[in-house]
């Protein structure tokens, strides 16, 4: 149940937030960078199919272990939450499903990088033989389908949870862009991305590489904040902080 303005913070309903946000956000995301990281920073391979195979290693384990049962646990939170507390299980969906939907967006970009071969690999054909350590088509491609797009819901979900509805569609467009522009930063600047090709894309194809990875995140971050401001209620109003402490009280009318 909410608390009302002024009250104590409920701890059940913080608890639930904080690992809703852990396994829905940060577990998810990291699955990418650590398995790659450990192939290209620990084992010192950067380049090459032996690349996806040593960072198979790492997933392998980091799937089952731990990739699965936070998403697992995600699920168990929307779904106890939604009586109890709804604005929690609110975020949740409307933040991981619009984070979903929103890669739709970035691949609609993505693919003109692929078909000029100004990226180094088709994003699910590497995500898939990195989480299954196949080379079968049939084994490799739904799995890395499913692992982009949730990846995509995951970035989602962090928006929706740290930044919750503006109050208008320019501001949750501008911070949903400024949000997925660090994303863009991240990538380029980080595994599994900079070891292959340099600082954005400088040692690759240059500047098409850095130029359509801009364009497909803003494409995603507009998607993703015109979705989430229309899907939220006015109850959710607010960053995280504001989430924290209780549903915004919605203003009477005249």
């Amino acid at each position: 149940m909410s608390t009302g303005a002024g009250s104590r913070p409920d701890r059940r309903r913080v608890l639930l937030i904080l690992l809703a946000f852990v396994l829905g956000g940060a577990v998810p995301i990291q699955l990418v960078t650590l398995s790659f990281g450990y192939a290209q920073y620990v084992k010192g391979i950067t380049m090459g199919p032996q690349v996806i195979s040593t960072a198979h290693e790492f997933a392998r384990v980091y799937i089952p272990f731990v990739w699965l049962p936070a998403l697992a646990g995600l699920m168990g939170i929307a779904l106890y939450a939604r009586r109890l507390y709804p604005d929690v299980t609110r975020r949740i969906v409307v933040g991981f499903g619009m984070g979903a939907v929103a890669t739709i967006a970035l691949d609609a970009i993505r693919q003109m990088g692929v078909i000029h071969g100004w990226l180094p690999g088709d994003t699910p054909v590497m995500f898939g033989k990195m989480a299954t350590g196949s080379s079968d088509f049939i084994r490799y491609w739904p799995v890395g389908l499913a692992v982009h797009v949730l990846n995509g819901a995951s970035f989602g979900l962090f928006y929706a949870f740290v930044w919750g509805k503006r109050g208008s569609y320019r501001s949750a467009v501008g911070w949903a862009t400024a949000w997925a522009l660090l994303v863009e930063i991240g990538m380029m600047t980080g595994p599994p991305m900079a070891p292959m090709v340099g600082l954005f894309g400088y040692n690759y194809a240059w500047p098409q590489l850095f130029i359509l990875t801009l364009v497909a995140h803003v494409f995603y971050g507009v998607t993703l904040g015109l979705l989430v401001e229309h899907f939220l209620t006015d109850e959710d109003r607010g960053g995280l902080f504001r989430f924290l402490k209780g549903p915004a009280p919605v203003e009477a009318g005249p």
